[in-house]
């Protein structure tokens, strides 16, 4: 089950960070007019297909198709504050954390790149400072196009900085003025607010991330009936990530009876979307898993080799291959190319 955990964390971290980038539109200190802030809305950029049009909540995307980022209409980072004694002299350390900084590239998976060969800098450009610590990337996502790279800079002032990351010979900047966070509660207040204004509108992603958002306890404490619903709505309206998530919380029997029948009957529902984007991916896989266990279908290892092949899910491939014979891999191999050549037509 290792591979499942690690598709849900993905999807945690991913709303976190996005939500955290994005944040920046909410009310909260006015930019100088000395700090050239980068508007990622007077650039229109649109990030190449399949990669998601729009982001999460509000914002713009900014760069180009090498490598883009998320940035506040505004053009304000709400940094926290994560002063800490220095371990050597004991003297208080003031810095400013901006966590969970998500990039994008065009083809990146990390399956084949491996490790993201990711390097940011910046330096401070209204006032002399020390440059900011940008934390080692770490890889997020299973494969592409869900795959993303993610860091956390360190910022030794508030100010106006200029950002540079550069990945390989490709490099991107921009200007963004760093400011004191809220406090969380109120970031997430504000967030539920903006959610629920999106959702009014029938906007899907929203109702999934507020279904995410009830579930988890972003809002105060997880509200697993609220969440059902929110997940529902947006489940109607074709969401693979909500129609994964309702397959989730009937498998684990949140807010509702354990249900394994109506658990893959959500997971496929979330697999048979084209192309694969998000919830759709996690789906195949956690469907495969139920094949794999006999939960709610029957017992199938051909199944569950099809779809941990559509999700690209090689430990899974692996778990699976082992109990098969080579006829059944054939076979299961046989009917993922039958599967997709059935869906790409659609």
């Amino acid at each position: 089950m290792s591979l499942r955990l690690l598709s849900l964390l993905c999807l945690l971290l991913l709303s976190e960070a996005s939500l955290t980038q994005e944040s920046g539109t909410a009310k909260g200190p006015e930019v100088p007019d000395t700090c050239p802030v980068t508007k990622a809305a007077d650039h229109s950029f649109v990030p190449p297909y399949p990669y998601p049009a729009k982001t999460i909540s509000g914002g713009s995307w900014f760069g180009t198709d090498r490598l883009w980022i998320a940035l506040p209409e505004g053009g304000i980072w709400r940094a926290a504050d994560f002063s800490s004694a220095d371990s050597s002299s004991g003297k208080r350390r003031k810095w400013w954390r901006y966590a969970k900084v998500s990039w994008w590239r065009q083809g990146y998976d990390w399956h084949v790149d491996g490790a993201p060969k990711l390097k940011v800098t910046g330096r401070r450009l209204d006032s002399t400072a020390p440059p900011l610590i940008a934390e080692k990337a770490e890889p997020v996502g299973v494969t592409f196009p869900k795959a993303y790279m993610m860091d956390s800079l360190d910022f030794p002032t508030l100010g106006c900085w200029e950002i540079t990351g550069r990945y390989e010979n490709d490099e991107l900047t921009f200007v963004v003025w760093v400011a004191e966070a809220t406090s969380q509660r109120e970031q997430w207040t504000e967030l539920r607010k903006d959610l629920l204004a999106r959702a009014k509108n029938g906007d899907a992603r929203a109702e999934s991330w507020l279904g995410s958002g009830y579930e988890q306890g972003w809002f105060g404490r997880a509200d697993f009936p609220e969440a059902l619903e929110w997940f529902r709505r947006a489940a109607a309206h074709g969401n693979p990530d909500a129609q994964n998530s309702l397959g989730q919380m009937y498998e684990d029997g949140e807010g509702v009876q354990r249900d394994y029948v109506q658990a893959a009957q959500w997971y496929r529902k979330a697999a048979e979307n084209v192309p694969d984007r998000g919830g759709a991916g996690q789906g195949r896989m956690n469907l495969g898993l139920l094949y794999m266990q006999g939960l709610g279908v029957p017992k199938d290892y051909v199944q569950a080799y099809m779809w941990f092949s559509l999700s690209n899910s090689e430990a899974n491939l692996s778990d699976a291959k082992a109990q098969m014979t080579s006829a059944q891999v054939l076979e299961a191999e046989r009917m993922a190319t039958e599967w997709k050549i059935r869906y790409s037509e659609q």
